[in-house]
């Protein structure tokens, strides 16, 4: 038995295109169950769940984290799968996932999670930059060609043995974000093995706006800080860099005030990032025949900034 664990709150707008794809799976009907864990959504979320059939419990916490530890706690079977409610699974997607199982030391297989092809070109935009991002190291986006270990799997496309999630404590429901990639760590770091394979594909829809867009990039950043609190090694250079840029500048531009040869210096730093994302735009931007130039270079400034202050509000909170 394989339950499917979906947090929601007032996702009536999308999860019904979800639990279409998720009705559509090659997989028994009766080795299956979706679990919808409910924030006690006022739209219409809870009807349509029940409508596709799958069991309903809420959750009083208002933090995803906890609405997935509390799907766990009624999941029946061995494995647990989660996506999101924005996300579409491919027709083969268990079957791709829990073919990989058969070694213990495995406990968790993981996928791509791609933007679907009738998303705005906003979005599709942003996934490009969320890809792009993911190069040096981070998870979220990847689209890599082959089975690979990997430390990471997000949970919006993730498979999990059930007892190896009671064995490590669940989710950490402190955290912002990374909640998902800090209990993966503390599964590693009891030998077991984490596996990406390509084709257990979920297309995800998704921040459809600037605004979400920009509290996705600081929500990030505060969970990181605090996952980096809890785990040294789960910080990269990489992910200090935006910090430690801008404090560069603030510092700068608070010297300036007594010796204004610092300003010159904040400035030269300020327009070499903007070459460097100017670079970065011009690289993306020639798949899309520079139609996209703009919202590419606004979208990386936004998570730069967005991400290196959130880090900061992660190191207090």
């Amino acid at each position: 038995m394989i339950s499917i664990v979906i947090p929601t709150k007032n996702n009536g707008d999308i999860l019904e295109r979800c639990l279409d794809s998720i009705e559509g799976l090659d997989y028994p009907e009766d080795e299956m169950k979706t679990i919808i864990v409910d924030g006690h959504s006022t739209d219409g979320t809870v009807e349509i769940a029940e409508r596709y059939g799958c069991r309903v419990v809420y959750e009083d916490r208002g933090t995803i984290s906890y609405a997935r530890d509390l799907g766990v706690r009624n999941a029946e079977g061995e494995f647990i799968a989660f996506t999101d409610a924005d996300c579409v699974v491919d027709r083969n997607w268990l079957r791709n996932l829990i073919k990989h199982f058969d070694d213990e030391e495995i406990v968790s297989v993981g996928g791509p999670n791609i933007t679907p092809e009738d998303d705005s070109k906003f979005v599709k935009c942003a996934g490009d930059v969320l890809s792009f991002l993911s190069k040096p190291g981070a998870r979220y986006g990847l689209d890599a060609s082959e089975v690979i270990e990997i430390f990471h799997n997000p949970t919006c496309n993730v498979m999990y043995r059930k007892k190896v999630l009671e064995e490590v404590g669940g989710f950490n429901h402190d955290l912002v974000t990374c909640d998902d990639e800090e209990l993966d760590y503390r599964i590693r770091e009891r030998g077991y093995r984490i596996l990406y394979t390509p084709d257990a594909i979920v297309y995800h829809y998704r921040r459809p706006t600037w605004k979400k867009f920009m509290k996705q990039a600081y929500n990030y950043g505060i969970g990181r800080m605090q996952a980096i609190k809890l785990h040294r090694n789960m910080g990269r250079v990489f992910h200090f860099v935006p910090s430690a840029i801008i404090s560069v500048i603030v510092a700068l531009f608070a010297l300036s005030f007594w010796e204004f040869s610092y300003f010159w210096g904040a400035l030269s730093i300020l327009v070499t990032g903007a070459i460097g994302i100017v670079v970065i735009s011009l690289y993306l931007g020639s798949k899309t025949k520079m139609s996209n130039l703009f919202t590419y270079f606004e979208l990386i400034a936004i998570w730069f900034w967005g991400f290196g202050f959130g880090m900061f509000r992660g190191m207090v909170k």
